[in-house]
């Protein structure tokens, strides 16, 4: 028979083992949905929504529905899943009427568990407050967590396991004549031998300073960070449909930006070089029915109210006091930064998407890139000087060849890591 004090051991080590184990199963299937936006931004949106068919299925609630091995097999090769014999794989390729999904063999199993942990929480919905064509106003509402239910279902069931073990222990005691003792006795117990150990006491000391150093670097690091900020517009414009379905160029819109330091809003006058004849009543819906009854799009018709156009007569209204569209800007750098689109457009001839990501797959634009110092910095040494049929560097393309004797002459190279390049 266990004598009391290998029991108390014995019983301390099991629950130890159950909360690192309950503690490391957690981890291994929880995703990072931050990052699963951002990677279901670019490799899903153009063909899922979460909460409406598209192309495919909505995603909200397909982890409810498939297991995550499942769904890991189906993202990653969904065709080769099929020729297995999968009979769920092939009942949706059917139901679809054969529609090809893209395999995605670069995505490893964790970025496949954030995509599918941002299937789950989805996005903070905006909520209007009432404002109209000024709009731009509001309210976050905050999406569901469900790590932090299983963290507390997780722990109710250590504190369960706790009290069985000290009811079993106590039996033990009692047929040994012993008087039991209490949960709070033996926490006690188990507390003050901890604090007693100076070895413990010393690696929990180390361990919680470097936690501690570690999230407040992070915390510090993320100030005025605004990744995948997506605020709400005036006017749903959709970039998916403009730049993605109707392949319109980015500087038709943006036509500064290959001649100034700023890409610029395009006014309404731009919008009603094409809005004058397009207004959106041939719309139609799932069924194919008229979406709007035949009426202009209730966005198209906020264009109109801004600048003043008679849609019904098709022209201008005389004497009409236009309204401006207060977009609200997403891309903000700090006062202290210089950026000149033309540089980096024009001379740099980068992709607007360098920066901006996949933005004609976009719904709603976010700001899909950090823009901080040290992005700016790793994209300036990793990019290649376009030499080739740029009269910019004609000259001083020969001098670089022969100082760098064939090397990759990147823009770190002619100076872009010097801080008057961007500092004031």
């Amino acid at each position: 028979m266990y004598t009391t004090s290998k029991f108390r051991k014995l019983s301390a080590l099991f629950a130890v083992f159950i909360f690192l184990f309950s503690a490391s199963t957690l981890q291994a299937f929880e995703g990072d949905a931050k990052n699963g936006k951002k990677l279901f931004k670019s490799n899903c949106a153009s063909c899922h929504k979460l909460d409406r068919k598209l192309v495919g299925p909505a995603l909200t609630g397909v982890t409810d529905k498939y297991s995550e091995e499942w769904l890991t097999k189906w993202i990653r090769n969904n065709a080769e899943l099929r020729a297995s014999g999968d009979e769920e794989a092939i009942a949706i390729f059917e139901e679809y009427n054969g529609s090809v999904m893209s395999a995605f063999p670069m995505l490893s199993d964790q970025d496949i568990f954030d995509i599918l942990q941002y299937t789950i929480e989805g996005d903070a919905k905006p909520v209007p407050t009432g404002g109209d064509l000024a709009g731009g106003t509001t309210v976050v509402v905050e999406s569901k967590d469900y790590s932090k239910q299983i963290t507390i279902g997780l722990g109710l069931l250590l504190f369960v396991m706790v009290m069985l073990l000290t009811r079993m222990k106590n039996t033990l005691r009692l047929v040994q004549g012993e008087d039991p003792v209490s949960i709070l006795d033996e926490a006690g117990w188990f507390w003050g031998r901890l604090i007693n150990n100076k070895g413990f006491v010393t690696v929990a000391t180390i361990v919680v300073t470097v936690l501690f150093l570690n999230q407040a670097y992070w915390w510090m690091s993320g100030i005025g960070v605004e990744q995948n900020y997506q605020p709400e517009q005036p006017i749903a414009f959709s970039h998916a449909l403009h730049a993605g379905e109707n392949q319109v160029d980015c500087n038709y819109c943006h036509s500064s930006a290959r001649h100034s330091k700023h890409s610029g809003i395009p006014s309404a006058n731009v919008c009603m070089n094409c809005h004058m004849y397009v207004d959106g009543s041939e719309i139609t819906d799932a069924s194919g029915n008229l979406k709007y009854d035949g009426e202009s799009s209730p966005e198209i018709a906020k264009i109109y109210a801004a600048i003043g156009w008679d849609g019904e007569n098709r022209e201008y209204i005389e004497d009409y006091e236009e309204q401006p569209i207060k977009w609200v800007r997403i891309h903000n750098l700090p006062d202290l930064v210089y950026f000149n689109h033309s540089q980096h457009v024009n001379v740099g001839q980068l992709e607007c998407q360098e920066c901006h990501g996949p933005v004609e797959t976009m719904e709603e634009m976010y700001q899909y890139s950090e823009l901080t110092m040290g992005w700016c910095i790793n994209c300036h040494r990793e990019t290649e000087v376009q030499f080739e049929k740029n009269g910019y560097y004609q000259d001083f393309h020969e001098e670089l060849t022969e100082k760098y004797h064939g090397e990759k002459i990147t823009a770190a190279k002619i100076g872009g890591l010097e801080c008057g390049k961007c500092h004031y």
